[in-house]
This record gives C-alpha cells, structure tokens and sequence, in this order.
C-alpha cells in the first residue's frame, strides 16, 4: 500500500505595490516649478501635469525599486496659474498605479497700470506725484530725466513691497522742461515689470521762494586810531528760503515802507542767506527786508523788520587805557 505524501502549503505574503511618497512643489517661479517625491518599489513613475485635472502633459521616469529621492523640474509654464499634478508608479509588469492629485499655483508676472501723474502746487520748485497700480507685492521705482538728456536721469525709490496703489512724489524738477518718466518694481524674487514711457511738461514756475528764520544783529565799530574818526555800526542779517535764490537787503533809516538804500545782490543761489549792512549810523532806528529771487526770477521779501543800530564806542586805543585803569589804577598815578 502506498501512503501518498503530505502536501505543505507556502502562503507567500502579497508584495505591496509601488509608491511615492514626501511628494511636493518647491522652487515655484514665473514659468516653472521643481517637483520631489520618493520612489519606493516602483521601476517607473509618470508625472502628469496641467492646468485641469485632466493634465494634458506628462513625463516618464525610469526608477529603482529601492527607495529613493527624485526631483524632476517642469518648465514652459503659464505665470499666475494653478497647475495640477500626480504622479503615477509603474510595477515590473507594466502595471500603473494611480497617484494624489496635487496643485501649486505659479508665480503671477509683476504688472504695472493705471500711471497716473498729477502737478503739485505751491511748491518750491516743480513737483509731481506719481501713482499706479501693481497686481502683486513689488517695490516702487520711477526713473525720469528731461527729455534727450538721459546722463541726467535719476531715479526715485522705495523698497518696500507693495501690492495695488503705490504712490512716489519726484521734486526739484525744472519748470517747463519735458520730460521722460517710467515706472518699474521688483518683486521678492526679482522679477522686474515696467510700464510704457510716460511724457510730461512741467508747470511754469511762479511762485517766489519762502524767507524764514530772519535775523538781525547789530555790531558798533569803533575807529581804530585816536584821530577824530567816527564809530560806525553795522548790520548782520540772516535768513533761509525753501529753494535756492539770491541775497539782497534793502533797508531805510527811521520806519515806514520806504527803502532808500539795497545791498549789492548776491546772485550765487543757496538757501542760507547772510548779508552784511556797513556804514550805518550808531544808535539809530532802520528798517529793512531782505529778497531773494530764484532760478526762474521770481522774488520773494520778507516782512519789514525795525531794529536799532548799537550806539558809539570809544577808539580801541581808549579802550584799552580805560580797561588798564580800571584793573591797576596805576594810569592816573603817572600823570602826578
């Protein structure tokens, strides 16, 4: 008799399918993207990618089955869009096993719109204020120049990032000079947008500059020999203007609104002002203004201001004897 032999039954254990995982977009920018993800058991991956989840581009990777990390960078793609993504794993057979669909959103092109420029009054000189608008965060440039005069161009910053209205005030710019203006901004990663040259005229200067801060002191000046010469005194008069102009005072003894004498006019154009009124009469009351007229001609005064003169000194051979008599007391003693 013949005992048949005992048959064992092995149960293998079911091999898991192949994966990714840690799977993620970084490095977005305008047009691309950097896909990683880590394969594990997989002989290769397919990336899908599009603008739907019905994709529309894809591309295959060989991997190894052992677990390991891949980056895959996709390129060609349309700034400010929400791009959908999965990646799929392939078995030895050929099998395709379905991935998660993920998403990121590409970067949106900086773009500048709506430049606006408007004249500035009653400034110093000529002033505008420029605004627009941006649909994402960059800072706020405006490069301007008078127009054919581009070694000329300067340009007006403001680093800050900034979405929407941005605004930036360009001064000191010459009055009834055409001039050449563009607007640019960078965002975080340096993406640069520019608007389309922007044309202005400026406005004719006519308003005449701004005197503050005027003051006034006076200083006698003694003869300098023991001759009959007269002391003389002297007026010191300072002043600032909000642009730069001229130096000039004009100036009358007693009081009123009648300027019987003027300074010779200094014509450097600054905003700190000092003029020098010699050969004045001592203790006595004058009136004076000071003017100030800028680039364009247009002058300024001040208000009438009245003051007194220092009276008379001694010679400074007097005073020096004076001064010794009244420390020693010996002058008196040589003249027993």
């Amino acid at each position: 008799m013949v005992i048949p032999a005992r048959v064992t039954k092995v149960h293998l254990a079911p091999t898991p399918p192949p994966s990714v995982q840690d799977v993620k977009a970084s490095s977005v920018a305008l047009t691309s993207a950097l896909l990683t993800f880590t394969s594990n058991g997989a002989n290769s991956v397919k990336i899908y990618y599009g603008t739907t989840t019905s994709f529309g581009g894809a591309i295959t990777l060989s991997t190894s089955t052992s677990q390991t990390t891949y980056s895959q960078q996709l390129t060609g793609l349309l700034d400010g869009t929400k791009y959908y993504y999965k990646i799929n794993t392939f078995d030895s057979d050929g099998t395709e096993y379905d991935g998660t669909v993920l998403d990121f959103t590409t970067l949106p092109r900086p773009r500048i719109t709506n430049v606006r420029i408007q004249q500035v009054s009653n400034t110093a000189q000529s002033t505008i204020l420029v605004s627009w608008t941006t649909n994402t965060e960059v800072s706020s440039i405006v490069t301007y120049y008078p127009q054919g005069d581009t070694a000329s161009a300067r340009d007006e910053v403001n680093v800050a990032l900034t979405k929407g209205e941005h605004q930036i005030i360009v001064r000191g710019l010459l009055p009834q000079t055409d001039y050449i203006l563009v607007v640019k901004g960078r965002d975080k990663i340096g993406n640069e947008a520019t608007s389309d040259t922007q044309r202005l005229t400026t406005a004719t200067d006519t308003r005449p500059p701004q005197i503050s801060d005027l003051n006034v002191e006076g200083t006698a000046i003694p003869p300098t020999t023991s001759t009959a010469q007269a002391t003389t005194a002297q007026l010191v008069v300072s002043w600032n203007t909000d642009e730069p102009a001229t130096s000039q005072v004009e100036f009358g003894e007693g009081t009123g609104s009648d300027y019987s004498s003027k300074t010779q006019e200094d014509s450097n154009l600054t905003n700190n002002h000092l003029v020098i009124i010699s050969g004045l009469s001592p203790s006595k009351v004058y009136h004076l203004r000071s003017i100030s007229k800028d680039k364009a001609g247009n002058v300024g005064n001040s208000i009438d201001t009245v003051t007194i003169t220092p009276k008379a000194t001694d010679n400074a051979l007097n005073l020096v004897i004076t001064n010794l008599q009244a420390a020693f007391g010996f002058i008196g003693g040589l003249k027993q």
